[in-house]
């Protein structure tokens, strides 16, 4: 975990939005690593208990929709992060050294910035949290709750997400899946405002090409493209805190919107040579979470 410069100067107040994923740590510690400073406020999406049910209830469903191996995985990238976060602090503890890939929790500690897990963050005591801060940018990485517009409109400047794809193309909850299924040569990540509670659909600030090799895995893309959408945050900022305007909007016709793959289609995807995960790519996310090796990209 970087060190905090605790003497900095804040430019400007960010909300950060995010639910921990194995992923996503990468690109999480760069967001913190960037912004730790202006974070006034994290707020994490309560998974499990909220309105999409259980963890049970979650798991039949998941089984049910899109099969045993995409609900595995999806499952792992999630579970595993407070499971390592948990080992992490107390080998942190015997070694003296922190871990080179913090969880969120740990990440708002660190920073200072006050840690709110919600069910519901459109909800009275959420919004509520938010204006408390008053933010210049609401930032949303991995979130899995859609904004209203109350709540788009508390920040100064603009409510921004960073989409793992080159929007208008591949919009909702998967689309590195969706990218790899469709043997895609390139993708990448886009940040753009959210304007409305229409998903992914506001006016594009800033994308990112990757080019996607044919034996990489969902895991290492999702990795990949929500570091590309890291690394592009602070131009975006830079440029929107000068122009509040900045950007380019959407034709949503020339993309499409795509939810979760059904189980029949998870098979075909498989069949052709679709891989969720590599074992050498969560071994490295989960040593690193864990403080034993550094991160190497």
């Amino acid at each position: 975990m970087p060190s905090a410069t605790e003497n900095r100067p804040k430019t400007r107040t960010i909300v950060f939005c995010h639910i921990d994923s194995l992923c996503c740590l990468p690109a999480l510690n760069a967001v913190f690593a960037e912004f730790g400073n202006d974070i006034g406020l994290v707020l994490s999406s309560r998974r499990f208990g909220s309105s999409h049910g259980t963890f049970w209830e979650q798991t039949t469903a998941g089984f049910r929709r899109y099969g045993i191996p995409l609900n595995l995985w999806l499952g792992f990238d999630l579970i595993s992060v407070p499971i390592v976060a948990f080992f992490a602090r107390w080998l942190s503890r015997i070694t003296g050294r922190p871990p080179a890939l913090a969880t969120l929790p740990e990440l708002a500690r660190h920073y200072g910035a006050r840690f709110v897990e919600t069910s519901d963050v459109n909800s009275a005591e959420t919004l509520a949290a938010i204006q408390a801060c008053a933010p210049d940018f609401i930032v949303v990485m991995n979130f899995d709750q859609i904004l209203q517009p109350s709540l788009i409109a508390l920040p100064k400047v603009a409510a921004l997400n960073v989409h793992p794809s080159l929007l208008p193309k591949l919009r909702g909850p998967c689309p590195v899946l969706w990218a790899r299924a469709r043997q895609e040569r390139i993708s990448g990540a886009t940040v753009h405002a959210i304007e409305d509670r229409t998903i992914d659909a506001g006016r594009i600030i800033a994308q990112v090409e990757v080019p996607i090799d044919g034996a990489t895995s969902v895991g290492e893309l999702t990795t990949q493209f929500f570091s590309a959408g890291a690394r592009a945050l602070p131009a975006v900022l830079a440029r929107l805190s000068a122009d509040r305007s900045a950007g380019q909007p959407q034709r949503l016709s020339d993309g499409q919107y795509l939810g979760y793959p059904t189980a029949l289609q998870m098979k075909d995807f498989r069949r052709a040579g679709l891989r969720l995960c590599r074992l050498r790519h969560a071994a490295h996310l989960v040593s690193a979470a864990l403080g034993v090796t550094r991160w190497k990209p």
